[in-house]
């Protein structure tokens, strides 16, 4: 739930250019509307010389823009990130923090006294940090909000909310909504309510929402194209429309395309509902509660999975193949933790794949993945390998490998992999990155093999703590080939991160 990485990649012509140049990719953000950007960054990318510009200058540009265009430019790059919330007179953007149950009744009392008819708001933001809330003074905060027909409307409450919360929000402009700890959300629908036809974007954080509510947020908004999911207690309401219990019937928006979910509670399957337009599915959490099953028709172009616990016992590893839309062809980016890596595994070791379980997945288009290393010992090396193997990625070109930061040793002995590595080269791969380094034996032997296979590989990046390669026991062979890249400067080695090369995913469980 990232502020400004909710987007999906997707590629009419297959995922775009690969290569140096001119190459580019179509990237769609988190409103559905494509835009271009310079292609991966493998040792030939062009300096961003509009974020050079000064803050001044660049909020100059951001007042020319509609609302919506403004709050597109986030996705440039980090610098323009919130440089948006900024980019209005005072006249038109509104930031009420609270403190104490005095300041909330001065702020409710001024409120109260502005004339009529009110003047209009792109933005409403209210923080309550210290005093508690009831329902009904915040709602006397966003009926002046409402009154005012904001665009971008924006609420957190730290200490919670008394009582549960209707939402019966009626401006006719909302286009972006964040409620954040707010507490119980029963309905948004109320007699009369109209549907909010601008609003395009719904993030929750720290949100307990009921099945009916959820059905009538979904319903009120025919527009919306990214839902934000996080820390949220979500009632299980990713249902299909069942007609023996018609309370629990579900509609997703038409246009729905971008679906985030992170560390939520009560989730279930999301398969049998129809998303005709998703585009871009990213879920963290428990593999047990995931809203995992995703429509079979479904074009994504951007994957992210990252489960806290393991997939591999075998009810959970048929469960996640079956998950899975049945074609991944237009995916350009995918995001993978070493939990779901080893399912490749154990379904090929069951009758050596003979059963079908195996799911058919095409990764030809694939231009960028991460892979996030909860673990890095030798069978970790060993499923990565079992990946690269059954699901060939000739098109990729950066790789992002996130190591644990722990400096704890693998047991066992250096020649513990059994698993051979792939014999296919990595041909199209021009950037590599490792994240926490730490020179175990697996890790050495993955940078060697990345090196061997890598044949137009520019540049590999290495964060560790220790630039120094200390003394450890892994095979001579290996550490000779680092050493030699090292030597030779094809080896970034660095004890910082850069951020200037960071992974697509890297901003999306980022909330305002």
């Amino acid at each position: 739930m990232g502020n400004a990485r909710e987007m999906a990649i997707d590629s009419d012509d297959g995922g775009g250019g690969g290569g140096c140049g001119g190459a580019k990719r179509q990237k769609v953000d988190e409103r559905g509307v494509r835009r271009e950007a310079v292609g991966a960054d493998g040792g030939c990318g062009s300096a961003d010389r509009i974020s050079s510009l000064p803050d001044e200058l660049r909020q100059r540009i951001l007042t020319r823009l509609a609302f919506k265009d403004a709050i597109r430019t986030g996705v440039l790059a980090r610098g323009w990130r919130d440089l948006w919330k900024s980019r209005w007179p005072h006249s038109a953007s509104v930031e009420v923090r609270l403190s104490s149950r005095n300041a909330l009744r001065r702020e409710l009392d001024a409120l109260a006294r502005k004339p009529h008819p009110r003047r209009r708001l792109d933005r409403f933001s209210l923080v309550v940090k210290k005093c508690n809330l009831k329902t009904s003074e915040l709602r006397g905060f966003t009926d002046y909000a409402a009154e005012c027909r904001v665009e971008d409307l924006h609420v957190e409450v730290r200490k919670g909310i008394e009582g549960k919360l209707n939402f019966p929000l009626s401006s006719p402009l909302l286009a972006r909504l964040s409620l954040r700890r707010i507490g119980v959300i029963s309905s948004l629908y109320y007699k009369g309510a109209q549907p909010f036809r601008a609003l395009e974007v719904i993030r929750l954080h720290s949100v307990s929402i009921s099945e009916v509510g959820f059905k009538n947020m979904m319903a009120l908004c025919p527009s919306l194209l990214a839902l934000n999911l996080r820390a949220c207690h979500c009632d299980y309401f990713f249902y299909r429309p069942d007609i023996k219990r018609k309370r629990r019937s579900l509609v997703m928006p038409p246009n729905l395309r971008t679906v985030t979910v992170a560390d939520c509670w009560g989730c279930a399957s999301l398969n049998l509902v129809p998303v005709p337009c998703l585009r871009s599915f990213c879920y963290r959490g428990d593999f047990v509660n995931a809203p995992f099953f995703l429509p079979s028709d479904a074009a994504l172009g951007d994957l992210y999975i990252q489960f806290a616990d393991s997939v591999a016992e075998l009810h959970n590893t048929k469960k996640l193949s079956d998950s899975l839309p049945k074609d991944l062809s237009g995916l350009n980016v995918l995001t993978v933790c070493c939990n779901a890596l080893e399912v490749a595994s154990r379904l090929l070791s069951i009758d050596d794949g003979a059963n079908g379980m195996l799911p058919n997945i095409n990764l030809h288009n694939l231009r960028e993945l991460q892979l996030i290393m909860l673990r890095m010992e030798a069978s970790n090396l060993a499923d990565l390998y079992v990946f690269f193997k059954t699901f060939q990625c000739p098109n990729l070109e950066r790789l992002f490998v996130q190591l644990p930061a722990s400096m704890a040793m693998e047991g066992g002995s250096i020649g513990e992999v059994r698993e051979e590595p792939p014999e296919d080269d990595l041909y199209n791969l021009l950037m590599v990155k490792v994240m926490n380094f730490n020179w175990r034996c697996s890790e050495v032997q993955l940078v060697s093999f990345l090196l061997r296979k890598a044949s137009s590989l520019r540049k590999l990046l290495i964060v560790s703590p220790n630039v120094t390669p200390p003394d450890l026991p892994c095979v001579e062979a290996d550490l000779l080939i680092l050493k030699e890249a090292l030597a030779n400067g094809k080896i970034i080695l660095s004890e910082s991160d850069d951020i200037t090369t960071q992974p697509y995913h890297s901003e999306v469980f980022i909330m305002d």
